[in-house]
């Protein structure tokens, strides 16, 4: 069951209002329906407690009612209205709500009666009369009515008759036609007042919605740039993860060259032997045993490759690589965790195998122990291979392109302990060291020729000056010391290497693109002379008895045996790993493994002797770890990494 609803209007505002409690019946249907057996003075008693006035506690005088629907007197109503300080507002002393007068004249009788509150007003001014009376029944009210014998009175004025007489269905009284005139007029007035009360609602909704609608603009806002941040987060951890997928397979593929090249060479070992003719039993027997030996240790490899445990941990977002051993416990784990690399690895096998010194490069995190930066535009950097004083420590010598000089360095502080110039030096560019004689070479790349310095810095003798011909130079880069007193210079504009004496610059060997007069003359002064492919050769490195050129024209690592005859060579252009983009200098290990300083796409990359690409180190940035254009690269007996770094001015030691 709905409950009874209230005598006044609920007005929807920003809060409830308080609803009058009286049922809705007309004061007359009140005395009609009273409980059996109650008199009227009951109902009398009942229906003066509707028009009691809250202000001033009495019966209410000429009332008036508010916009909330709650009626006072009109004396009370002005009385308030003149105590405020806004003449043009009234507060209701029920539900305290503040409502603007909105007549033209702005006056509180200007203010709709309460026609109910009228009706019972009416009902009880004539209570008396009606309690001191015989009430007749409903049936012989009617009876009387049809007869004729009853006439009507006026609600509102009195006046007696029994026609011209309207009943009104709103208030349920009977109104003569003069009075009726009047009471449709207050009606009107009423209707007016509720169009008012629905245009206020109105505004209101609709400033509702408006801050509603900003409200949830807001929120979408939010929610989108929430899922923005979170798809790009996902990118970057999708990419680094593919990257990391990269790497594993790369080295897989690494591995794979390797077992293959063994099998390659001895192939060609066991046919070579087939063709030739065993001396004796004994020696063929060895040959047996060797081959042998060297088959089972290829296969144990080719069992081996291939059983890492791969994973992809969907829920926490890594790549996990598991080498197991034969008891099936891991070894060594590879993770990387939402985009960040983590290596742990088992502990490290000495580095007296190529295989070990390839996990050393792919599992040691190289990290920077010195940032230098006293020096504008960096060139060639080198270790000399002598103590400086009494420091009991190698100095490092940084070749200042811009400075035109060189800084001779504490690499553990960092502090200039010397610096050597020479005023004839230009651009210095390469540095190299003759152990032997302690003395210090540097390539000057616009001066065209090579300084020779002493360790305590002291001009000794210049070498070659420009030119194309023999022991002439045109833009020299990397320099490379030789053995008996040799030096290997990359004659970078003549697209050519030159091996000259290091004491008189005299010309020994040569080999590159060289030209035809220069081939006849060569061959007329017995000059070893060698036509070769050679773009732009940059640097130049000797290991054992191979001499490695960095061909940065045709970015490519070409490995010569002394005589300038091509053995291998490797690289490519482009910006995956293993690839160049301007690759500028170049260094070799102790064990022979290659380094490459590749200024196009800011990173050295590292390579095995027989040119396999092992990983790439360093990435584009100027802070500490970063590069923009590397200019100079040397790597120690410890394997100790020392770059220079053009455009960030720097040179690092990573160890």
């Amino acid at each position: 069951m709905f409950p009874k609803q209230s005598t006044r209007l609920i007005l929807y505002g920003d809060e409830p209002s308080k609803v009058t409690t009286a049922n809705n019946k007309y004061p007359s249907e009140q005395l009609q329906q009273s409980a059996p057996g109650s008199s009227p003075d009951d109902s009398l008693r009942a229906l003066e407690v509707l028009v009691i006035c809250s202000i001033c506690q009495n019966r209410l005088r000429s009332p008036r009612m508010l916009q909330c629907q709650h009626t006072f007197c009109l004396a009370c109503l002005e009385a308030m209205v003149q105590q405020h300080e806004q003449k043009n507002y009234i507060t209701c002393s029920t539900c305290n709500e503040k409502h603007e007068l909105m007549s033209a004249s702005g006056r509180v009788t200007d203010l709709p009666p309460n026609l109910y509150i009228d009706s019972v007003l009416q009902v009880l001014s004539r209570g008396q009369t009606l309690s001191n009376q015989s009430m007749p029944s409903t049936a012989a009210v009617a009876a009387a009515i049809e007869k004729e014998e009853v006439h009507l009175s006026c609600y509102k004025c009195a006046t007696i008759g029994n026609i011209r007489m309207q009943n009104c269905g709103h208030c349920k009284q009977t109104l003569c036609a003069i009075c009726w005139q009047t009471h449709m007029g207050e009606l009107a007035k009423q209707v007016q007042q509720l169009n008012v009360q629905l245009n206020s609602a109105s505004e209101k909704m609709d400033r509702k919605m408006t801050d509603y609608k900003v409200r949830f603009s807001d929120i979408n806002l939010r929610i989108k740039e929430h899922y923005e941040e979170k798809i790009t987060e996902l990118r970057q951890c999708e990419q680094n993860l593919l990257g990391e997928s990269r790497r594993v397979m790369n080295d897989a593929v690494c591995a794979h060259e390797l077992v293959m090249e063994k099998i390659r060479h001895l192939k060609t070992s066991i046919e070579g032997s087939n063709n030739g003719a065993v001396d004796t039993h004994d020696n063929f027997v060895d040959l047996f045993l060797s081959f042998h030996k060297e088959v089972s240790i290829v296969f144990e490899e080719i069992s081996q490759w291939g059983k890492e445990i791969i994973l992809f941990d969907q829920e926490n977002s890594k790549i996990e690589v598991i080498n197991t051993i034969a008891d099936g416990t891991s070894s060594n784990t590879v993770s990387t965790i939402e985009g960040t690399s983590k290596v742990i690895s088992s502990k490290c096998a000495p580095l007296n195998t190529r295989e070990s010194i390839t996990a050393f490069y792919k599992n040691h995190s190289f990290k920077p122990k010195m940032v230098w930066n006293k020096c504008h535009r960096p060139a060639g950097v080198g270790m000399a291979p002598w103590m400086y004083g009494e420091t009991n420590e190698a100095p490092l010598y940084i070749a200042g392109a811009e400075s035109k000089m060189l800084f001779v360095v504490n690499k553990t502080n960092g502090d200039v302990m010397q610096r050597v110039s020479y005023d004839k030096m230009v651009y210095p560019n390469a540095i190299t060291f003759d152990q032997k004689s302690k003395e210090v070479f540097v390539s000057d790349k616009w001066k065209h020729c090579i300084f020779v310095f002493s360790a305590e810095g002291t001009f000794l003798r210049q070498l070659c000056e420009k030119g194309d011909q023999e022991g002439r130079l045109r833009a020299p880069e990397g320099l490379a010391t030789g053995p008996s007193g040799t030096l290997f210079v990359c004659d970078t504009g003549n697209d050519r290497v030159q091996c000259i004496s290091s004491t008189t610059g005299r010309m020994l060997s040569q080999f590159g693109r060289i030209q035809k007069e220069q081939l006849l003359k060569a061959s007329q002064t017995k000059t070893p002379t060698r036509h070769v492919d050679l773009k732009c050769p940059t640097d130049v490195a000797i290991y054992n008895d191979t001499v490695i050129v960095l061909d940065s024209g045709n970015r490519r690592v070409k490995i010569f045996n002394k005589r300038g005859e091509q053995i291998r060579e490797f690289g490519q252009i482009g910006s995956l790993p293993g690839q160049f983009q301007y690759p500028e200098v170049m260094a070799v290990d102790p064990s022979g493994f290659i380094l490459v300083g590749d200024g196009g796409n800011a990173r050295i990359l590292v390579y095995q002797p027989s040119g396999q690409f092992v990983t790439a180190m360093g990435s584009r940035g100027d802070s500490p770890g970063k590069f923009n254009w590397l200019t100079g690269l040397f790597v120690g007996k410890d394997r100790e990494i020392i770059i220079s770094d053009n455009k960030n001015h720097t040179v690092q030691v990573f160890c």
